[in-house]
């Protein structure tokens, strides 16, 4: 095998694709029984909110699935405001198929958890399955699992959390509703949106009565047919993302959660009297767990500053959108100039942009590694911008290719053309100031 990508998450679908473009073989292994990532696990489904307003468009890989699903399956939204959401589940067969009409294999059930080193070189990574351990061999490997796992077994520095205390963004267990009365919600406007106002106005007068600390109520899709695609509301806090022990008390906590907003809802608003719960997302949803570190660190005061990269492979609207990790809400909460403020980020959009080096891509001490997603080389704050689905396909993309490089010209992906590399993505609907 030419490249291994280990998590078939946006950033992994966008690795393995564009590598497999290029006539290298790929292997992208994935622990669940489908891609996507928090999009098809989470219900995370309105991916490109953030570009909303900013006149930037999708690109790449990303806008050629955005296009290609919702000619294929339609997109059943009655709301406005989350006209470019896929629906989850049509995504996953798209993605079963879109993958491998490029050439790419795929193997689910397959969980990486540790690597064999060559001395500064992977030169195996061990997956468990239901028939024990199996090693996978490559020239290179791509890390998009997330949490940066690959790269942990490897051994390379990581940072978790923020600096003073090494708190992460909440989980969440996110909920999908049948049985709305779609009329009702749609005669005035968008009532959801003013639930979720009442909602937060109600919690911060304390009273809703609920446990949960999270005071957002965001809505997904509303459908002809009474769906709400996902409250996104059940936040477990305080736990660390790879920790088996805090993510089973995350998924417990939260399904009582989930129960607790179910029944508000249907209690308290007229226009949801007949809901019923359709399901539950499969698993808890990080926004942040480790970052691994690079060759470059991107800092907050990169991206507030619109510092130009030589190396830039991604350009996206600045914004960011960080949970307060404590669960303590203060202000505003908005990041201003170049640090904090308070101790929730809600979404910033502005006429601004931020980049992104390939050398966050490439972690200090393996030199066959690349990483891809949330988990690359940035701090706390930064993070939470670079974790927006279609960037993490974006970085995703140029990993790919930057592998694909790799392996045709028989060098280190630190040892690329890195211009060419800028060259390749500029002609795939990719814009690059360079």
């Amino acid at each position: 095998m030419d490249i291994v990508v280990a998590g078939g998450g946006p950033a992994g679908v966008g690795a393995a694709v564009s590598a497999a473009r290029q006539g290298k073989t790929v292997l992208l292994l994935e622990k669940r029984a489908y891609l996507g990532g928090n999009i098809t696990a989470c219900y995370v489904e309105n991916c490109n909110y953030f570009l909303k307003g900013t006149g930037f468009e999708s690109e790449g890989i990303y806008a050629e699935i955005e296009n290609k699903c919702y000619e294929k399956y339609g997109n059943d939204n009655l709301r406005e405001r989350n006209k470019t959401c896929f629906s989850s589940e049509y995504l996953k067969v798209f993605l079963d198929e879109f993958v491998q009409e490029a050439g790419v294999e795929i193997l689910f059930h397959s969980f990486v958890n540790e690597v064999i080193m060559d001395n500064k070189r992977i030169s195996a990574v061990l997956i468990q399955t239901k028939k024990g351990p199996m090693a996978v061999t490559a020239d290179v490997y791509i890390d998009t699992t997330g949490d940066g796992d690959v790269a942990f077994a490897a051994g390379i520095p990581y940072e978790q959390g923020r600096k003073e205390d090494g708190l992460c963004q909440p989980g969440t267990v996110s909920l999908r509703l049948s049985g709305a009365d779609t009329n009702a919600l749609l005669q005035d406007g968008d009532r959801l949106s003013e639930i979720g106002r009442i909602f937060k106005e109600d919690y911060r007068a304390g009273r809703t009565g609920l446990p949960c600390k999270r005071q957002d109520l965001p809505f997904g899709r509303l459908t002809g047919g009474g769906v709400i695609s996902y409250v996104n509301y059940s936040c477990s806090y305080g736990l660390d993302p790879t920790d088996p022990r805090d993510l089973t008390k995350g998924e417990l906590e939260c399904r009582q959660y989930v129960m607790d907003i179910y029944r508000y809802l249907k209690e308290h608003f007229e226009e949801l009297r007949g809901i019923e719960v359709a399901s539950i997302s499969p698993e808890i949803g990080f926004r942040d767990s480790r970052r691994i570190l690079g060759k470059y660190y991107l800092t907050i005061e990169d991206m507030e500053s619109q510092r130009h990269f030589d190396d830039v492979i991604a350009v996206f609207p600045r914004f960011y959108d960080m949970l307060a990790p404590d669960a303590y809400m203060d202000g505003d909460g908005k990041v201003e100039g170049k640090g904090y403020k308070g101790h929730i980020y809600e979404p910033v959009v502005e006429q601004r942009t931020f980049e992104i080096p390939y050398g966050s891509l490439l972690p200090v001490s393996v030199a066959n590694l690349l990483t891809a997603g949330r988990c690359i080389s940035a701090d706390h704050v930064a993070e939470s911008g670079v974790r927006a689905i279609s960037l993490c396909m974006m970085t995703g993309e140029a990993a790919g290719m930057a592998a694909a490089l790799a392996v045709r010209d028989q060098v280190t992906p630190a040892e690329i053309s890195v211009k060419e590399l800028q060259n390749i993505l500029k002609q795939q609907n990719r814009l690059l100031p360079v």
